[in-house]
């Protein structure tokens, strides 16, 4: 049979695993965990194959010499990230379409108000075989981050709300509202899974043990962060604080990718206009990006901080198995904070199809050449909806 694309491929593959497995169409439909997992099936031969992403914003640029090694041990502001430095690939000469503060719609876009952000764009084009499009979470709430078309998605700042986007789960509730509190989504999906575990293999089984594990943990956590223990919608000024709801929302992209409920997360650890406040360092980030002279030292430990939260990210996606499969990128919001400058931005990409263990100079590209060679490593042009796939450069970076 010849077929448009590797995707659509990839979808008859897929209905005929659901179809042999005796599985009806309508539980596929009801519970996404059970429509990922028999997604599974279908890319368990794809392993070392990059076919999901996930894109990261961390602010506060670097000082390029405490930033690139000279070797293979990483300097004082990318330490953090050494555990996980053979898998990963540091962008040298990198600089963005606009740098600095308020201007997050050049972040994973490139000042377009009309076009795709990159994590939208992958998730209609490479994800629209998944139960869910993607994902953009976030600790602080911003709308010009993620895009479709002309319309801004706002970040999901609610750990809560994240897991009702995945599951489907419900709409919040409780506290004292007069609605009924929400649904544990372990109770709303179980039950019919459970009835198909005779349908199921071994190793399924046990992946669905993990995966409902993985989110009663999330649920008690987000439980344990709001003092009603109701487990309702959560504001983004959750009781638990900045880090506390990074490692949330690290947690729930890994578990997303995972349980194949997209291919297309992102994630933002704060805003370029660094007010949100570091709990863990008990101050606002933005006076250490402004008084290096006076402050060089907290400026470094905000920096510390933020690749700590990269790397409890990339710990899960490790846990998970899914460098085997995923690819990550990350992008800042500036190069020298001393100078608040556009040169040496602090971007890497890791992961699947990636050699790493290296510093890779791309001669001042921009984030447009970054994710147009990440689009086509992850086909994007060819998928379903390869006609929307956003061609962001007419150049590549070369080397990754």
């Amino acid at each position: 049979m010849r077929y448009k694309d590797c995707f659509d491929k990839e979808r008859r593959d897929f209905l005929k695993v659901v179809k042999h497995a005796g599985i009806a169409a309508g539980l596929i439909q009801a519970s996404s965990i059970l429509a990922g997992v028999m997604l599974a099936r279908t890319a368990e031969a794809q392993t070392g194959t990059p076919t999901k992403h996930c894109l990261v914003f961390s602010g506060g640029g670097c000082h390029p010499t405490r930033w690139f090694p000279s070797g293979s041990t990483l300097p004082a502001q990318s330490a953090p990230l050494q555990s996980h430095y053979s898998r990963i690939a540091l962008l040298r000469n990198a600089s963005l379409s606009g740098a600095g503060h308020g201007v997050m719609f050049h972040r994973f876009n490139n000042g377009s108000w009309s076009e795709d952000s990159f994590d939208v764009n992958l998730g209609r084009t490479i994800g629209a075989n998944y139960p869910v499009k993607y994902l953009n979470v976030g600790t602080t709430a911003e709308s010009a981050l993620s895009r479709e078309g002309f319309t801004g998605r706002p970040l999901i700042t609610s750990p809560q709300a994240a897991l009702d986007v995945l599951f489907s789960g419900g709409g919040g509730g409780g506290g004292g509202s007069g609605t009924a509190p929400r649904q544990s989504v372990v109770d709303l999906h179980y039950a019919a899974i459970n009835s198909l575990r005779t349908k199921l293999g071994q190793h399924e089984k046990d992946k669905l043990d993990s995966h409902f594990t993985a989110i009663r943990e999330i649920e008690t956590a987000i439980d344990n962060g709001n003092s009603s223990g109701s487990c309702p919608q959560l504001s983004n000024t959750t009781a638990s604080g900045f880090d506390a709801t990074a490692k949330l929302h690290a947690d729930i992209v890994a578990l997303a990718l995972s349980c194949n409920l997209t291919a297309s997360v992102s994630i933002a650890f704060g805003t370029d206009a660094h007010t949100h406040f570091l709990d863990v360092l008990g101050r606002e980030s933005h006076q250490s990006h402004h008084n290096q002279g006076n402050m060089p030292a907290a400026y470094t430990e905000d920096i510390v901080y933020m690749q700590g939260l990269t790397k409890y990210l990339l710990d899960k996606i490790n846990d998970r198995g899914l460098f085997g499969s995923t690819i990550v990128t990350q992008v800042s919001d500036m190069g020298d904070a001393d100078s608040h400058g556009n040169s040496n931005v602090p971007m890497l990409v890791a992961g699947a199809g990636i050699t790493g263990g290296r510093v890779v100079d791309i001669g001042g590209k921009t984030q447009s050449e970054l994710y147009q060679t990440i689009g086509l490593k992850l086909r994007a042009d060819q998928s379903p909806n390869g006609a929307v796939y956003r061609r962001w450069a007419t150049s590549t970076l070369a080397g990754l």
